[in-house]
C-alpha cells in the first residue's frame, strides 16, 4: 500500500473534494494463446475533477487506451481485471454486470474512438444513430427528439443539419464524421467523456475547431474528459493536467504546463525531443530501443532506454514521488537530472534523380458527385524525391493518391510511370508495375485482412513481387521488416484485431516496404503513430530515398512532419493546387492566405527547460 497511498496523496491532491472519477490500483492483463495472462496495466491511480481535461500520453502499447476504456467500466475482449477499482461518482464500475454498465454508457459516460468511420454504422442514417441513445436514455420522441438531433449537429458545426440527419456516414468527410461521433457521444450530456485520439488524421484547422468545441463543452457543461493522444503539443493546449504512461504504469503527472516545459522523467523529455516542430526544423530520431510488451516488476521499465540509468534503477521497483507543486514522477534521478540529448539532426538536402512519375491534367469525379473532386492536377516526381501534399479534409489529397495507385479511374488526364502511360485501374497494370507503385493507407483496419496473421500479411507481397527468396529467405526478410518498423517477433502469429492502432499501421508500412517499391504513396501513414515510432518511420523513409532512390508522395495533415521530410510541398484545397514549391521556402514565406491559415492553426511544443546539474 505504500506506493498506492503515495499516489493517492499526490495525483489526487487538491482534486478529491471535486472528483468525478477515481481509478485506484488498477491492474489489467490480456489473455495469451497459451492460456496465461500478460499484464499490460499495473497499479494505476488517477483522479479526475468535474470539468477537468486530463491528457493521457505515451507510446503505442503502453496501456493508454486500455486504461481509458476501463475508466468507464469497459473491458476489451480477452482482458482480465487483476485488481483495482474504478469509481464514477459513488459507483464502482468494475463491480457492475454488463447489463447495468449499459445503463451508464451513453448516459453518464461516453466514448469517442479514434476512427469515426468504424464507430458509425454505415447502413444507418446519422439522424437515427443520434436518436438511438436519446430514446433509450432520455425518452425523447417526436418533435423534441428532432429538435435535439438538429441542435447537436449544429453544435458540432455540421452544415445544414436539417438535411444532414437524413444522410449516411460515407456522405461526410473524415473530419465531419468525427464531429458526428462526438455529437452521438454528447447526445445525453454525459458527465464523463473518454476521447481516444479523436483528432488523429484530421487537418490542423479541423483539429482546432474540435478542440475549441470540446473546450466550450467543458466550460459550459462541466464535462470531465480523459483525452488519450500521442500529440503532446495538442494536450498542452487543451488539457489541465497530463499523465504520462510507459509499460502500463504512470511515470509522470502534473499540470500540462509543468509536464511540457519542465518534464521530470527522461521518457517524457525523450517524447518531446522526438516530436517534429515547425520552430525547430530538422530530422528527428526515435527513442533508442523498444518499450517492453508487458509491465516490469522490481526495476524501472525505462531503464534499458535511459541515458541516466543507475544500478538502483534496475535493482528494485521505482515508486512515485512528489516534486514541487504536486508534480509526480516515477524516477530515482528526477532531482539530479541533466539535459536530455537532442534527437534533432540537420535536414539532408534532397538529391533528386531521373523522373519516375508524371501526372498531367488529372481530373477525378466520384460517382454521383456534382463536381470533380480534383481538377487539372499536374505534378512531377523524381527518383529519391519526397513530395509533401497538405490541405484540409476533403481537399482531394487522398483522391489524387488513389488515382495514381489505380484504385480510382480518372475522368481526364494521364499518369506516366518511367515514361509509360499507366492503365487507369490497377487490374490493368502488369505485376511488376503493381509492385513498384505501393500505397500505404491512413486506416490500417480497412487495408489489413482481419483473418490473416501478421506472418501471412507480410509473406504475400514477398511471394508476389520477390520470387526466389525461399522459405528461409522469406523468414529472414519478414524479421528484417519487423525490425525496420520496431515490432517484436511475437506479433507474427497475431491477427490485426490483437494489435494496437499504431502496431497495425506499422504492419501496413512493412507490407509496402516488402515489395521494394520505386514509388511509395503515403496517405497519413504516421497519424496513428506515437512520436518515437513516427520518427523511426520517417528516418526509414529517408533511408529508402537515399539508399534505394525511392520516390515518395507524402500526404499529411501534420505540417511539422511535412516540413521535416519533404523537399517540395503542394498545398491543395477544393481539388486544386493553390501553392507549391520548395518546402523550406513555402513554410517560411507562404504566398497564399490559405497556406498562412494552415500554418497558424498548428500546435507547437514550447521549449522544454531542463537545468543541468
Amino acid at each position: 500500500m505504500g506506493e498506492i497511498g503515495a499516489m493517492k496523496s499526490t495525483v489526487s491532491a487538491g482534486v478529491a473534494d471535486n472528483a468525478l472519477l477515481r481509478i485506484s490500483d488498477l491492474s489489467l492483463a490480456y489473455a495469451t494463446p497459451g492460456g496465461a495472462f500478460n499484464e499490460v496495466v499495473r497499479g494505476v491511480d488517477l483522479t479526475l475533477r468535474r470539468g477537468e481535461v486530463l491528457g493521457l500520453v505515451g507510446e503505442s502499447g503502453c496501456g493508454k487506451s486500455t486504461t481509458a476504456l476501463a475508466a468507464m467500466g469497459y473491458r476489451s475482449p480477452g482482458v482480465r481485471v487483476l485488481g483495482g477499482q474504478v469509481w464514477l461518482g459513488g459507483t464502482d464500475l468494475m463491480s457492475l454486470p454488463l447489463a447495468e454498465l449499459r445503463t451508464i454508457w451513453g448516459r453518464k459516460a461516453a466514448f469517442v474512438s479514434q476512427q469515426a468511420n468504424l464507430a458509425l454504422n454505415p447502413s444507418l442514417r446519422i439522424g437515427q444513430q443520434i436518436a438511438d441513445p436519446l430514446r433509450r436514455h432520455m425518452g425523447l420522441r417526436g418533435a423534441a427528439l428532432l429538435r435535439r438531433q438538429i441542435e447537436l449537429l449544429r453544435r458540432v458545426e455540421i452544415p445544414d443539419p436539417e438535411r444532414a440527419i437524413r444522410r449516411y456516414p460515407f456522405e461526410f468527410s473524415g473530419g465531419q464524421q468525427q464531429r458526428i461521433a462526438i455529437a452521438v457521444a454528447l447526445s445525453c450530456e454525459p458527465e464523463l467523456l473518454i476521447l481516444d485520439e479523436p483528432t488523429t488524421g484530421l487537418d490542423a484547422t479541423t483539429q482546432a475547431h474540435i478542440s475549441v468545441l470540446l473546450g466550450g463543452l467543458v466550460r459550459e457543461k462541466g464535462v470531465s474528459v480523459i483525452y488519450v493522444s500521442h500529440d503532446l503539443a495538442l494536450l498542452h493546449s487543451i488539457a489541465d493536467r497530463i499523465a504520462v504512461m510507459y509499460a502500463g504504469q504512470i511515470v509522470e503527472v502534473g499540470t500540462a504546463r509543468a509536464v511540457v516545459t519542465a518534464a521530470l522523467h527522461p521518457y517524457t523529455r525523450a517524447l518531446m525531443l522526438a516530436a517534429p516542430s515547425l520552430e525547430r526544423p530538422g530530422m528527428v530520431s526515435g527513442i533508442p530501443g523498444r518499450p517492453p510488451s508487458s509491465t516490469v516488476k522490481d526495476a524501472c521499465a525505462f531503464a534499458d532506454r535511459c541515458s541516466q540509468v543507475r544500478d538502483a534503477c534496475i535493482s528494485a521497483d521505482v515508486p512515485l514521488t512528489v516534486s514541487d507543486g504536486g508534480h509526480v514522477v516515477r524516477c530515482l534521478q528526477a532531482n539530479e537530472r541533466s539535459a536530455a540529448a537532442s534527437l534533432l539532426r540537420p535536414l539532408s538536402p534532397a538529391i533528386a534523380g531521373e523522373p519516375v512519375l508524371a501526372v498531367r491534367g488529372l481530373v477525378c469525379t466520384h460517382r454521383n458527385a456534382s463536381a470533380p473532386t480534383i481538377r487539372h492536377i499536374d505534378l512531377d516526381l523524381r527518383r529519391g524525391e519526397t513530395l509533401g501534399i497538405v490541405g484540409e479534409s476533403g481537399s482531394g489529397k487522398s483522391t489524387l493518391l488513389r488515382a495514381i495507385a489505380g484504385l480510382l479511374p480518372p475522368t481526364a488526364g494521364s499518369i506516366e510511370f518511367r515514361g509509360e502511360t499507366l492503365a487507369a485501374t490497377v487490374s490493368g497494370r502488369p505485376r511488376a508495375q503493381r509492385g513498384e507503385l505501393q500505397m500505404v493507407f491512413q486506416n490500417p483496419d480497412s487495408s489489413l485482412n482481419p483473418r490473416h496473421t501478421v506472418r501471412a500479411i507480410l509473406s504475400r507481397p514477398l511471394r508476389l513481387f520477390r520470387e526466389g527468396l525461399g522459405r528461409s529467405g522469406e523468414t529472414a526478410e519478414i524479421e528484417r521488416l519487423l525490425d525496420a518498423v520496431q515490432l517484436p517477433r511475437l506479433v507474427l502469429d497475431r491477427r490485426p484485431s490483437e494489435l494496437s492502432g499504431g502496431q497495425k499501421q506499422r504492419i501496413a508500412i512493412a507490407r509496402a516496404f516488402a515489395a521494394r517499391p520505386a514509388v511509395l504513396l503515403c496517405d497519413e501513414i504516421t497519424s496513428a503513430l506515437d512520436v518515437s515510432v513516427q520518427a523511426s518511420i520517417l528516418e526509414l523513409l529517408g533511408e529508402l530515398a537515399a539508399q534505394r532512390g525511392v520516390a515518395t508522395i507524402f500526404v499529411s495533415h501534420d505540417l511539422a512532419v511535412v516540413r521535416m521530410l519533404a523537399s517540395r510541398t503542394m498545398v491543395m484545397r477544393h481539388g486544386v493546387v493553390l501553392e507549391s514549391g520548395p518546402t523550406a521556402e513555402l513554410f517560411s514565406a507562404p504566398r497564399h492566405d490559405y497556406t498562412r491559415t494552415l500554418l497558424a492553426a498548428v500546435h507547437d511544443l514550447p521549449r522544454c527547460e531542463v537545468p543541468t546539474q
